[in-house]
């Protein structure tokens, strides 16, 4: 089995404890910890790499740079594999202050060389305030070989020999205390920089005095005038340290201070670190607009982070709701670029608020929506967060219809479900979802809808839940196909079908053609069932009256031949009717067996089976069975011919009266019960005297027994009494004053009660026969796409196996190896439509087919029309669309002059307090 570990980023792990062969994890560590690299390729994935060893609590690449036996070139093809050089420890130590520590130098230049190639400096790499040479000098073990050779590695790259750490100690400072005589020497020697050993002092002493009482130098040490870390030093090489007052100008909010600083000199620090966070993450935390507006114009990169801030500046913007600067920021993503998939949650979060003039989250929110409204390649709308959470479900938590309605045009799916297996759809108000539906009946506003050619597009993209990524056999450690998974295409219409308040949009247009179109991609599995079963039927009427019955001694030869050819027809259709049971019980046990309906073709199985396979039975037992599953298979096919849409009114009469029926009469059966008990006590003693010519009294003998009793009870319910056969002679006054009100009570009022119920449902039904058609539509096509795109065999099962034995490789998407030419035919996305139809209303509802399509429309689409009903109602929907357009033509037009003159004015506003802020600096 597999114990769940939490992981540094958040996720979850599972590790091996109990299998024969050993966790992946384990194999890592073993082969990184020999140099095994030939195997590395083909085990690594990313989730390996980011695995916590609960020994270490650190992932792998960190422990190869602490394991003095791990090679530089394991540690070169780990990080070429995808390890994280900036990952931080609980320590907030990375990679780069372990090889330090290590002072390997190999290593050391590894991790060095692929910090550069990722565009890191090593004067960004800091920990706590250390850089990798006071790593080196504090922490690094001395008695190595490479130990000055790593020094003078790091001091060639460029690391800042004058940092001072959060001891207020510079290396070089260090190194004296330590009598690093060594390391003293190849900091002077080799530093492209003036040293500066007279600013720090540990205990009252410098440097400068520690080299000198300790004569740890023999050369000159730099002049006191030298000590100016800012002369001569390359700006690129001391980043941090001239980056020192750009951060305090920001901390402080001094932007004229900071924009009039050199533009060279920010040009080179623009993207420089504090070793928490960027100038521009600053910039952005502290909410200041022209400070972000230069930074970016600098070339400031708007998606850096630091080990210690993984937020980008747009998500820190989002966080504290500064809208002018959001959108200065959101203006910068183009194409190639991807939006953090956090923002939009964050936004929404606080979306209700309170308002300010620089800090406005409902803004922040529609310059979001309005960035990606054109460029939805930008940001994934439908993306989850860790529980699961996409941005329509905290809109309709947090946000108003508006944002809502925003969201939806944008492609928010309404069946998302989160780790909790709740939709969007399942808190939406009625009212909203049927705003949303009219607007997915789309067409040219200005076009003339009496045109012949008129089109209508029917956009679904909401209905449909986001296509997901198909996990491997191995994913709990990770790796994943690649392949986007077939969805169910109806979970949000099946709820709709379920709930109440929704029922009625079933009759929607969008929702109407939508089953319309599914019920063709599946009518084919309703025919070719129905087919098999009606087979399966008549080879077992056939058999049993040509044969098992024993109606006829001696059979001629024609019904010889019906004989064996109904019998081989019903082994085979038997045989397919249990594959199919058996499939439906191991795709969902659960279901299967709350459905009342599957337990009759359990015990018609059960029947079928004993009339094939039991030899020489008794006639009576041959009638018996005979006669039972003749009932349960013709109750059975009913049922399956109810499944079509045009007869499901129908079955559903007959399913609510009877559901109805027997409600009532289990209601009122203890009355029966009661009544059918009196009469046997009554009736029971009458039945067995001698009449007057020595013969039993009378030949009925239904009140003999309490079973007896009972049964004639119901019977007489139907109106049966046959009073003239019973004995009233021996409680003349008791028992006629019962069978009186049994007749009142039971056979007039219970009665006419229960026929009365039964006329009731079915107007009723018949009442609303259009929207239950649709429903039951909904549901047929919905438990077909769960068998196609379930499991076919128990969910877990090879899962065990796998936690047994790694080598046995199957896993729970089996079922997409077998049946996913069957489910990619039922569904509609991405394959066979584009989440849209078109529609010719004013050519019967013709539905149009694009050229290029999958060629399987071809033998429908240009022939098929929508109903008249459907037509119809979309054209209501295009009238009153109309008749809004005529009523306000110009409101679009007039929202946007009136947002532009709302900008042109708040510029105003601004270019007035900047001169007015700089006539008093002058003043």
């Amino acid at each position: 089995m597999y114990s769940k570990i939490n992981n540094g980023d958040k996720s979850t792990i599972f590790t091996r404890t109990n299998s024969i062969c050993p966790a992946p994890e384990e194999v890592l560590l073993d082969r990184v910890l020999i140099n095994e690299t030939d195997q590395l390729e083909t085990l690594v994935n990313e989730k390996l790499l980011k695995y916590l060893y609960p020994d270490h609590n650190k992932p792998i690449l960190l422990i190869a740079c602490t394991k003095k036996e791990v090679e530089a070139k394991t540690v070169k093809l780990l990080i070429d594999l995808g390890a994280d050089v900036r990952y931080q420890d609980e320590n907030k130590w990375e990679v780069l202050h372990y090889a330090a520590e290590r002072a390997d130098y190999f290593v050391l230049k590894v991790i060095i060389d692929k910090l550069k190639e990722r565009k890191f400096h090593l004067n960004e790499v800091l920990a706590q305030g250390s850089n990798a040479l006071h790593i080196l000098i504090r922490h690094g073990n001395k008695n190595s070989k490479d130990f000055v050779k790593c020094a003078k590695l790091l001091i060639d790259e460029g690391i800042n020999v004058n940092l001072a750490d959060n001891k207020m100690m510079t290396p070089i400072l260090w190194a004296a205390k330590k009598d690093l005589n060594d390391i003293v020497k190849v900091i002077l020697d080799y530093s492209r920089v003036s040293v500066d050993i007279d600013s720090h002092n540990s205990r009252g002493r410098t440097a400068r005095d520690l080299i000198i009482a300790g004569n740890l130098y023999d050369g000159s040490l730099p002049d006191k005038g030298d000590n100016n870390n800012l002369n001569g030093i390359p700006l690129k090489e001391i980043s941090p340290k001239g980056a020192d007052s750009l951060f305090e100008l920001i901390r402080l909010n001094q932007e004229n201070d900071f924009l009039n600083c050199d533009n060279e000199m920010i040009g080179d620090l623009v993207n420089s670190e504090n070793g928490n966070l960027t100038l521009l993450q600053l910039a952005c935390k502290v909410g200041n607009k022209r400070i972000v507006k230069h930074l970016l114009e600098k070339g400031a990169d708007k998606n850096k982070t630091t080990s210690g801030k993984k937020e980008t500046p747009l998500e820190i913007t989002a966080e504290h709701g500064f809208h002018e600067i959001f959108e200065i920021l959101i203006n910068k993503y183009e194409n190639d670029d991807q939006i953090p998939q956090s923002v939009l949650p964050i936004l929404l979060k606080n979306y209700d608020s309170p308002k300010f003039p620089e800090i406005n989250w409902k803004l922040c929110c529609d310059h979001f929506l309005q960035k990606i409204k054109y460029n939805r390649n930008l940001y994934d709308i439908n993306g989850t967060d860790d529980a699961g959470n996409t941005p329509l479900h905290y809109a309709i938590r947090y946000g108003d219809t508006v944002i809502i309605n925003k969201l939806l045009d944008v492609g928010a799916s309404l069946g998302s479900k989160n780790n909790f297996g709740f939709m969007p759809v399942q808190d939406l108000e009625p009212e909203l979802l049927e705003a949303h539906l009219d607007n997915c009946v789309q067409f040219d506003l200005k076009g003339k809808k009496e045109k012949e050619d008129f089109t209508i597009t029917l956009n679904y993209r909401t209905l449909v839940p986001p296509a997901k990524e198909i996990l491997t056999p191995d994913a709990e450690v990770g790796r994943n196909s690649g392949n986007k998974e077939l969805v169910h295409e109806t979970e949000v219409i099946s709820y709709m079908s379920t709930a109440p308040e929704f029922k009625h949009l079933l009759k929607h247009p969008v929702i109407v053609s939508f089953l319309y179109m599914k019920w063709h991609r599946t009518r084919w599995l309703f025919f070719t069932n129905l087919a098999f079963y009606v087979a399966f039927c008549a080879s077992l009427v056939i058999y049993i009256f040509s044969y098992y019955a024993n109606f006829v001694d001696e059979l001629s030869s024609f019904q010889t031949f019906l004989k064996h050819f109904s019998w081989i027809i019903l082994l085979i259709t038997f045989f397919v009717l249990m594959f199919r049971e058996l499939f439906q019980i191991f795709v969902l046990p659960k279901k299967y067996f709350t459905n009342f309906e599957n337990y009759m073709e359990i015990i018609l199985i059960i029947l079928a089976g004993s009339i094939l396979f039991i030899d020489s039975p008794s006639i009576n037992t041959r009638k018996q069975l005979s006669s039972l599953s003749i009932l349960l298979a013709a109750f059975e096919l009913i049922l399956m011919i109810g499944q079509h849409p045009k007869l499901s009114t129908n079955v559903v009469m007959l399913r609510t009266v009877s559901y109805n029926f027997f409600k009532f009469l289990l209601w009122y059966s203890l009355l029966l019960i009661a009544f059918a008990l009196s009469f046997y006590i009554l009736f029971t003693e009458g039945v067995k005297q001698p009449s007057a010519n020595n013969t039993e009294g009378g030949d009925d003998d239904s009140f003999a027994d309490p079973g007896k009793s009972v049964f004639k009870t119901i019977v007489m319910l139907t109106g049966e009494f046959e009073a003239s056969d019973m004995n009233f002679e021996t409680f003349p006054i008791v028992s006629k004053l019962i069978f009186v009100m049994f007749i009142f009570m039971i056979a007039i009022i219970l009665l006419n009660l229960l026929n009365g119920l039964a006329v009731s449902d079915t107007q009723m039904i018949k009442n609303d026969a259009e929207l239950l058609g649709h429903i039951y539509r909904a549901q047929h096509i919905r438990y077909v796409e769960v068998m196609l795109l379930g499991n076919i065999v128990p969910k877990n099962m090879f899962n065990k196996f796998n936690d047994f034995c790694c080598c046995f490789s199957f896993g729970q998407n089996l079922q997409y190896s077998i049946f996913k030419p069957l489910a990619q035919y039922i569904c509609l996305f991405p394959h066979f439509l584009n989440y849209e139809m078109t529609v010719y209303p004013n050519k019967s509802g013709r539905i149009y087919k694009p050229i290029g399509k999958n060629q399987a429309c071809s033998t429908w689409c240009n022939t098929t029309n929508l109903d008249k009903e459907t037509v119809r109602r979309i054209n209501e929907l295009v009238q009153a669309k109309k008749e809004q357009m005529k009523i306000n033509p110009d409101a679009d037009k007039l929202e946007q002059e009136i947002f532009m003159i709302k900008n042109k004015l708040e510029d105003l506003l601004r270019n007035f307090n900047s001169i007015v802020r700089s006539q008093k600096e002058t003043e």
